[in-house]
């Protein structure tokens, strides 16, 4: 399915990765977890865990963030400072 949600990840060194076509985003924070599909709510979040994307048949573990995110209007923009080492 075309035109689902497209993902914008910037971290702060200044590298962009972008992502289309995502079904879902998947936040699992220290506090909650949470999934983001097509036509979510407008929401902004403060995270430190682990997101992952997923694409048609497969997922993208994005990894441990900290960071911030704002998703509107189907598109997610991730702002992060770096990814915390896995465990």
């Amino acid at each position: 399915m075309k035109d689902n949600i497209i993902v914008q990840l910037l971290d702060i060194n200044g590298d962009v990765k972008n992502y289309e076509n995502v079904s879902y985003i998947k936040i699992m924070s220290k506090d909650y977890n949470l999934i983001i599909m097509k036509d979510y709510l407008p929401i902004i979040g403060e995270i430190e865990g682990n997101v992952e994307l997923g694409i048609d048949d497969d997922v993208i573990d994005i990894g441990k963030v900290k960071g911030y995110y704002m998703h509107k209007h189907n598109k997610f923009n991730l702002f992060f400072s770096h990814n915390i080492e896995k465990e």
